[in-house]
């Protein structure tokens, strides 16, 4: 089995996790100040890494990784903001969409998965837009907000908005990431080692630096209550940070090692985590067309393995 697979998984598992309990801060916390502080945290987390490792830095590495992290710094400000808005088990797996993108990318480029692989992308794509369904009753949807006049079809449209808007930063992140990991691979052979340039931490590192400045950029231009110090929650929303920075890892090992196509499709998986820690611990119900969502996507997953 391709290294990408399990890997590619991992990824997709640990950013489920991270964003399920990013989505809950951002219910107690501005949006804008879970997804800054915890990519702080996740910074720091990765400076110690690259401290420890020794590892030179890659300059083509770096710029794909700064324009990776564009994507994502903007696409998990409207991820939290919908999640704090709508129903996690809705919003999750929307923004899975993205996974569309690296898709296309590989496609493009000749990149094409195998026959089992293939048919292992339609059923994890297929379980994540089965997933992706409204089926949550009124009274598990989150409260509404005082003074908020807004209708709630007009509510609803807006999450679905942003979190559309999410899945189209966090495919064009994985688009970025795997150019970048490819470019320090590419060095690494071209050098005849595997690893002083061969590791794409600078291009994670590169991707948390832009995405912190877009976030301090739209800092300024907000109101003054967005982003703030979150006080004794400061613990959790950093673990949600160097959750999503092992993520960010574990994706661009994979895309070193696997198709874009298959890497990418496993990394979208990160709805069925957050949906699973919703069902388990919001009590969000799932629909019977959701579970089979869920079957899909683990046969998908299981098909991927197997190419």
């Amino acid at each position: 089995m391709n290294a990408g697979v399990p890997l590619g998984l991992s990824s997709g598992l640990c950013w489920g996790a991270a964003d399920f309990f990013g989505g809950v801060q951002s219910r107690r916390l501005p949006a804008l100040t879970v997804a800054f502080w915890s990519q702080l945290a996740g910074a720091l987390g990765l400076a110690i890494a690259l401290a420890i490792e020794g590892v030179r830095p890659n300059a083509t590495g770096v710029a794909w990784g700064l324009a990776a992290g564009v994507g994502s710094g903007c696409a998990l400000v409207l991820f939290y903001r919908s999640l704090a808005e709508g129903t996690m088990s809705i919003v999750a797996p929307i923004s899975a969409c993205g996974a569309v993108v690296p898709v296309t990318a590989a496609l493009l480029t000749g990149n094409q998965p195998g026959t089992l692989a293939a048919l292992g992308v339609l059923a994890t794509v297929t379980g994540v837009v089965l997933v992706s369904r409204p089926h949550t009753p009124a009274r598990f949807a989150p409260p509404a907000v005082e003074g908020d006049q807004a209708s709630p079809a007009r509510g609803g449209r807006r999450v679905v908005a942003m979190a559309l808007g999410s899945a189209l930063g966090f495919g064009l992140f994985y688009v970025f990431v795997d150019a970048g990991a490819a470019s320090t691979a590419g060095t690494a052979a071209a050098a005849g080692t595997a690893g002083s340039h061969g590791s794409p931490l600078w291009v994670i590192a590169g991707a948390r630096m832009s995405s912190l400045a877009i976030l301090s950029m739209i800092a300024l231009v907000s109101r003054r209550s967005a982003l703030r110090w979150p006080g004794r929650r400061i613990g959790a929303v950093a673990l949600v940070g160097i959750g999503d920075t092992g993520a960010n890892l574990l994706f661009a090992y994979a895309a070193t090692t696997g198709n874009l196509a298959v890497v990418g499709v496993l990394g979208s998986l990160y709805p069925v985590a957050t949906v699973v820690l919703a069902r388990w611990l919001l009590r969000e119900r799932l629909s019977g067309g959701q579970n089979v969502g869920v079957v899909l996507a683990l046969t998908g997953v299981v098909l991927l393995a197997a190419a």
